[in-house]
C-alpha cells in the first residue's frame, strides 16, 4: 500500500509541476504580446495637406497601432498622454496652441488659415509614467499648403528629439522626395522607416549614411510614416530612475 501512496503522490507532484509550467509559459507569451502591442503604439495626426484662407481646416490626433487600425479609444489612453499639446507654426513663423476636444475615439481641433504657405502642426510629448523602466517620448508632424506657395516649413519644435523631415512638400501621386530622419540634430543613419499606405500595405526602408530615405507615393489617400529611436542613456524624470528612453515619431500626409 505503501508504494502505491507514494506513486500517487508521485504522479500529482508531476502533474502539478506540468501546470505551473503551463501557467509560467502561458503568461511569458502575454507579458510578450504586451510588451510588443505597447512598443508598437504610436501618437499621430490626420488632416488634408491643403487648405484654403479663411476655411477651418480639422486636425485629428489618434494614439493606437496605425499599421492594424488598433485605435485606443480616448477614455483609455495612459498615463498622461490626454495632456499633450497640440501646436500649430503659422507660415511666418507665430505659433499657436490648438484647443483639443476629446471623441471616441481621436483629439480633434481646427484652425483658420490666413496666410500663403505651409503650416506645421505638432506634437512633442513626454509620457509622465515610466514603461518597462524606459522612459517614452512621442513625436507626430503633419503639414498643411495653403494657396500655391509651397515652401516648406521647417519650424521644428527646439525639444523633439526625433523628426521625420521633408526635403519637398509631396502632394500628389508620382512625386517624390527625399526625406530625412533627424535625432538629436544629427541625420539618423542605418534606421528603419516604417511608411504605410492607404490600402494599408506596410513598406520598410532604411535610411542612409545621411539618414535619408525616399518617399514616392503612388496612391491618393493618406501616407503614415513612422521611426523608432532608443537612447540608452540611463537617467531620472520626476523623481523615478530610467534605464533609457524610447522616441517614437509619426508623419502624416495626404496625397491628392
Amino acid at each position: 500500500m505503501a508504494g502505491r501512496s507514494s506513486k500517487k503522490l508521485s504522479f500529482k507532484h508531476c502533474l502539478q509541476i506540468l501546470i505551473m509550467k503551463t501557467k509560467m509559459i502561458l503568461l511569458v507569451a502575454l507579458f510578450t504580446v504586451s510588451i510588443s502591442s505597447a512598443s508598437a503604439h504610436a501618437l499621430w495626426l490626420e488632416t488634408a495637406s491643403t487648405g484654403a484662407k479663411g476655411q477651418a481646416q480639422e486636425v485629428k490626433a489618434f494614439f493606437g497601432e496605425y499599421t492594424t487600425s488598433d485605435i485606443s479609444a480616448t477614455k483609455k489612453w495612459f498615463s498622461n498622454l490626454k495632456d499633450f499639446n497640440l501646436v500649430l507654426t503659422a507660415p511666418d513663423g507665430t505659433k499657436t496652441t490648438l484647443k483639443t476636444t476629446a471623441d471616441s475615439l481621436f483629439y480633434k481641433a481646427s484652425f483658420t488659415p490666413n496666410q500663403d504657405g505651409t503650416y506645421l502642426l505638432s506634437v512633442v510629448h513626454v509620457v509622465k509614467d515610466l514603461y518597462q523602466n524606459a522612459k517614452l517620448q512621442y513625436y507626430a508632424f503633419a503639414s498643411v499648403t495653403i494657396g500655391t506657395n509651397k515652401n516648406l516649413n521647417n519650424a521644428f519644435p527646439a525639444e523633439a528629439s526625433l523628426t521625420i523631415r521633408p526635403s519637398k512638400l509631396v502632394l500628389h501621386t508620382n512625386e517624390s522626395a527625399s526625406h530625412q530622419l533627424v535625432f538629436n540634430k544629427a541625420p539618423l543613419a542605418k534606421e528603419r522607416i516604417t511608411i504605410i499606405s492607404p490600402d494599408q500595405k506596410k513598406l520598410e526602408v532604411e535610411t542612409d549614411k545621411d539618414g535619408r530615405f525616399n518617399f514616392n507615393p503612388i496612391q491618393k489617400g493618406g501616407y503614415f510614416l513612422e521611426a523608432f529611436a532608443e537612447d540608452k542613456t540611463p537617467g531620472k524624470f520626476d523623481g523615478k530612475n530610467y534605464e533609457k528612453v524610447w522616441h517614437v515619431v509619426t508623419y502624416f500626409t495626404e496625397i491628392k
